[in-house]
Order: structure tokens, then sequence, then C-alpha cells
């Protein structure tokens, strides 16, 4: 399960910012015109924070150019933010040592112009380099004096980040009992502060605490409320890492069904905003929750996209290579599954060597203790001292930041009024072209449906008809024992079948009289019956369905198209058509065994997905389609609550 541990501390030292285009184009404007040097380096210092979750090598450059340009005009508080936001930069990358180097001189420089607030925040940076280093003493012990510098300033926004972060280093240190009620102190400040945004990140690491103990029933409790305030107030990133957070715990408990659901939507979002290390992570346990469910082809294809983002973790990396070698051995693919067994050991040996030396050094810094205990003695005496200093100068710092929020309040609002109205308008012209789309998608379906019952109306009581009473004429001259009419006997009886089955396929009586699911297992039922060579299996997972009839209908000739694709062209031995309702989701899945095809050219003779994807547009659906050598997989997912007309 993954924590909010990177989120906290970046928001932290940086502030809250945002990754709106409009931002980043400003920025970069600013940074070409521009003739002061100074505004130069602090656009390319924002620049930089607008793509450390994003591009973070994009962001490395600017990092690199702001700190050239404030080394240039000899900006001591340019250089000393630098170095702050390079600490953040290497932390993202896992160098520790070279984040601990340039917060040193962060630090230096707040306690040189006595900037409590800013000596705060580069401590900050400084107690979570550590616990990433897994010095978790040293951690502890930093986080400790910043919480005192907290409560003495009465920041109880920042006491309970604070007390967020003691509880991640307990949790590591797997002191759980310990972590938690650090966890409930930060909870019990952000409610009362009703902080929509930290009140997320306590809840998502209290839960974790829970779900290491494998109290999972109370995880999920603390995961879905961090969820929920996510989904209020639109934080994409934290409600993708509590929708795969729940979907582990989901994955823990056996609910494989319902994890993929969670498993997607974290999927989408992390895929939308390029979170590439957060994909990396979803790919692997959407490969795992699928190979549990023996989806094999689309547990392959999704770890197989992990392996291709190349991730800096060693310990993912390995896990990766892990579940393909599983993978490979329950399809009986030996070759491939030695080839990954031997990389898993590759990366296990390096994890067990850099464990061996964490625990030499360890060894060595507590032989170190006693001579540290000295020196945090003689600081705790200095941050005495300053703390004096720090009391003369919290009026005039108080009033100055009241100042400075109530400005950037009124900014802010004018800015938020601005991008609502505009906002309304863009909606307002969507929503026009939606129902524009709507009414043309239902005229078209509509138009077909009708041609598919006059069509199975002409052959059922005109073609039909006549071939019976051909065959009435007839059967009065078989007294004469006439073999060639026998025979002409036969070949109407046959017409008249055939005449009969194209007048079920294009108007299938079930349709009309049962509800979708019941349909679909007749038409599966049906198709088994008529080739003996191929197996069409269905399944029916979850909740009733209950859709209006227009609706069953064209979910019914989506799954009818796909099958029918798959019976005139995968060469296939089995075809397995799967619905499942669960929380107002419907999932369509269309697999076969088959020689699969080229998913970019969906246009190609035979394909024919056309009048699929008309029919899931129609339905506010989305469609997902993996094809290769092995097979091809199609998945619909569809939002009842999202469907025009329910």
């Amino acid at each position: 399960m993954h924590k909010y541990f990177i989120y906290i501390f970046l928001f932290i030292s940086l502030g809250c910012f945002s990754q709106g285009t409009q931002e980043a184009d400003s920025l970069l404007n600013v940074i070409k015109t521009s003739n002061k040097l100074e505004d130069k380096a602090r656009a390319h210092g924002k620049l930089a924070l607008l793509n450390l979750l994003s591009d973070i090598q994009f962001a490395k450059k600017h990092l690199d150019s702001s700190f050239a340009l404030y080394t240039n005009i000899n900006n001591e508080k340019g250089i000393a933010s630098s170095h702050l936001k390079l600490a953040v930069y290497y932390r993202l990358e896992g160098e520790y040592e070279k984040g601990l180097n340039h917060i040193k001189y962060s630090i230096d420089y707040a306690e040189k112009t006595k900037d409590t607030f800013n000596i705060a925040n580069s401590l900050f940076q400084k107690a979570v380099l550590y616990s990433l280093k897994s010095d978790y003493n040293e951690s502890l012990e930093v986080f400790y004096k910043i919480l005192a510098i907290y409560e003495a300033m009465d920041n109880q926004g920042k006491v309970g980040l604070t007390l967020n972060s003691i509880g991640i280093t307990y949790n590591d240190l797997q002191m759980y009992p310990e972590a938690i009620n650090a966890y409930k102190k930060a909870v019990s400040i952000h409610e009362k502060m009703q902080d929509s945004v930290n009140l997320p990140n306590a809840y998502s690491n209290l839960a974790l605490a829970y779900a290491n103990q494998k109290q999972y029933d109370l995880a999920l409790n603390f995961y879905r409320k961090a969820r929920q305030i996510d989904i209020n107030t639109n934080n994409e990133w934290g409600l993708g890492i509590n929708s795969e957070n729940i979907g582990v715990v989901l994955n823990e408990q056996e609910k494989y069904t319902d994890a993929i659901i969670y498993f997607n939507e974290a999927k989408r979002i992390f895929d939308a905003n390029n979170f590439k290390t957060d994909l990396t992570r979803v790919y692997t346990n959407l490969g795992q929750v699928n190979f549990r469910l023996k989806n094999y082809i689309k547990s392959e294809f999704y770890l197989k996209e992990a392996l291709k983002s190349k991730t800096n973790s060693k310990l993912v990396t390995k896990e990766i290579h892990n579940n393909l070698f599983e993978l490979y051995k329950a399809t009986n693919r030996y070759e491939l599954a030695l080839d990954h067994y031997e990389k898993f050991n590759v990366f296990k040996d390096s994890i067990f060597e850099e464990e061996r030396i964490k625990n030499i050094n360890e060894l060595d810094k507590k032989y170190q203790t006693e001579k540290k205990d000295k020196e945090i003695a003689t600081q705790q005496l200095e941050i005495q001292n300053k703390e004096a200093e720090i009391e003369k100068k919290q009026t005039l710092n108080i009033i100055a930041i009241g100042s400075a929020i109530f400005l950037l309040i009124a900014a802010i609002l004018i800015v938020f009024i601005f991008k609502q109205r505009q906002k309304r308008i863009k909606e307002e012209v969507v929503s026009l072209k939606r129902q524009h789309q709507i009414k043309t998608l239902e005229a078209l379906i509509e138009g077909e449906e009708n041609e598919r019952f006059r069509i199975a109306r002409e052959l059922h009581d005109g073609v039909n008809g006549d071939l019976s009473a051909i065959k009435y004429k007839l059967s009065s001259l078989l007294e004469m024992n006439n073999k060639i009419i026998n025979e002409a006997i036969t070949m109407i009886d046959d017409s008249c079948k055939q005449v009969r089955a194209i007048s079920h396929d294009l108007v299938p009586p079930s349709l009309e009289s049962f509800s979708l699911v019941e349909a679909t297992e007749a038409y599966c039922s049906n198709l088994n019956e008529a080739y003996n060579n191929i197996d069409v299996n269905f399944q029916h997972l979850g909740e009733d369905i209950n859709l209006s009839k227009k609706n069953e209908i064209n979910i019914f000739r989506i799954i009818q198209e796909l099958v029918s694709n798959s019976l005139k062209h995968a060469q296939a031995k089995a075809i397995n058509v799967q619905i499942s309702h669960r929380n107002n989701q419907i999932q369509i899945t269309v697999e076969d065994d088959g020689v699969g095809f080229n998913a970019n050219e969906v246009s190609a003779k035979g394909i024919g997905l056309g009048n699929v994807k008309s029919r899931v547009d129609y339905l506010n659906a989305t469609l997902d389609l993996i094809s290769n050598q092995s097979g091809t997989s199609y998945t619909i997912d569809i939002d009842t609550k999202q469907i025009d007309g329910n």
C-alpha cells in the first residue's frame, strides 16, 4: 500500500501550487521576454515546482537554471530557496545524501536570517531525508524539534502535519500503536480546523497503520473517508492514491472484482495526469489481480506495461519480474518463466546486499550516538536563545503575514470568479454538443432497429409463408413416391429453418420477453448448439441489471457484434462473454483465444467496430481493446448513472 509520504512533505516545504497550463505558459513567457534576471530565476523555480510530480527531469533543468541565475546576481535568498528545491528533487530521485547536502545550505541561511518558518520547513526536509535513509532515530529527533517550534508559534496546522509525519516514522519502525496515537492526534487537529487539504493525508496514513496490522475493515473506513474528501476537493493525485490503496486492501480480502474497479480508477487518474511512478505501481497491481482471476491476457499486458516504465525502485522491478515468472509458469511458457526468474534473483540479491550495507552503517551510527548527544545538547541551548529573539519579532511577522494573506485571498477570489464564468460557458457549449450527438445517435440506432424489425417481419411473414405453401403443394405429390420431390421438400424445410434463424438473429424473441442477462445467456447457448467446434461461454457476476429496453438492446447489439467478429475472423476455439454489475458500474467483457489483429487498424475488413463504437458513445461508456497473438479482449465499462433515459 502507498502512503502520502511524498505528498505531505513536498507541499509543506514549497506550499500548494497549481498545475494549470495557463500558469506554466505565463512563466515561460516571463523567461523569454523579461529583462530582469531575478524575475527569470523566480519563473524557472516556479516552473520546476509545477513539474516535480509529472516530469521530474524537465523540473531539474529549470531548477538548475534558477540556481545559476540567482548565483549570477548573488541573491542569497534565491540561492537558499534553490538549495531547498534541489533537496526535494534529489529526495524524489532517491539520492538522499545529495539532498542532505543541499538542505544544509537552506538551514544555514534560515538561521542566519532568523526566519523561524523557513527553519522549520528546511528541518522538515532533513527529517524526511533521514527517514527515507532508514535513519529513523535521527528523523524522529528532528521531527520533535519541529513540533516544539510550531507549538511555540501556536501554528496548529503545522503541528498536525508534524504529528502525521511522526506517525509515518513510527509506522516505518513497525511501532504501530505509537504511529496510530500520533495519527489520531493529527486527525483531531485537522478535523477541528476543517482542513480538507491535510485531513485526507492523516486519514490515509492511519488506514495504512491498520492495514499493516491486517485490520482491513478499519483501514477501508479511513481510506474511504480520505477518498471522499479528495473527490469533494478535486484532488486528482490523492483520489488516485486512495483508490489504489482501497484496491490493495480489497485484493488482500480476495475481493478481486471490486479491487479491479478501484485499480482502473487509479490508472485513469495517473495516466491522465502523467504520474509515471504511480502508474507503474498500479499496472503491477492490475497484473496481480487479473492473474488471480486467471485473466492471463490482461495480466501479461499490464505487467509488461509496468516493466516498460523502467522505475528506479528495485523493489518494484523485482516484484514485476516475480509476477511475470508466476504468469508464464502458470501458462506453460517455461522459457519466458525462467528468464524472469533469473532477473528476479538478480534484483533480490542486489536488495539483499544493500540491506547488509545498511545494517553495517546502522551499527556504526550507534557507535557515534554518544558524540551526537553532546552536539544535540549544544544545539538545544542555541535554539532556546534563538526562540527568545523569535518571540520579539512575532508581532511584526503576524502583521506582515496577515496583510499578505488578505491580498492573496483577494487576488485568488478575482481569478476564481473569472475562471468559474469561463467554465460555465464551456460547460454550456459541451452540453449543447452532447445533446446534438445523442439525438443523432439515437435516430441512427432507432432507424437500424426499425429496419431489423421490418426485415425480420418480411422474412417471417413473406418468404417463410411462401416456402410453407410450396412445401404443402409438393407434399400432395408425395403419393407418386418421387425421390426428387422428397429432396425438394427437405431443402424447403432447411430454408424455413434458416429464415427463422435469420429472423430471430435480427430480433431475438428473448430480448423482447426477458432481461439483458437472460437474452445474452440464450444467445450464447444457441451459438453453442449451432457451432460444434467453438465453445461460447457466458457468465454473470454481481447484482441484477435494471435498464430501459432501449439501453438493453444497445448493450445486446454490442455483445452480438463482438461475438460475431470473433466467430467470423478470430479462428478461436473458445469465446467468453461476461457481464458484471456492482455499485452502478456495469462491465461487459468479450474474450477469445484466436489469432488476434492489429488494434491500430480497427477499420480493416472484417473487424467492423464502427457500429460498436457508435453504441458505446450513445451509452456514455468506454471501450478498452487488447489484441495479440494470444487472443482478443474487449472491455466495455458503463456507468448506469450516466446513461441517458435510464
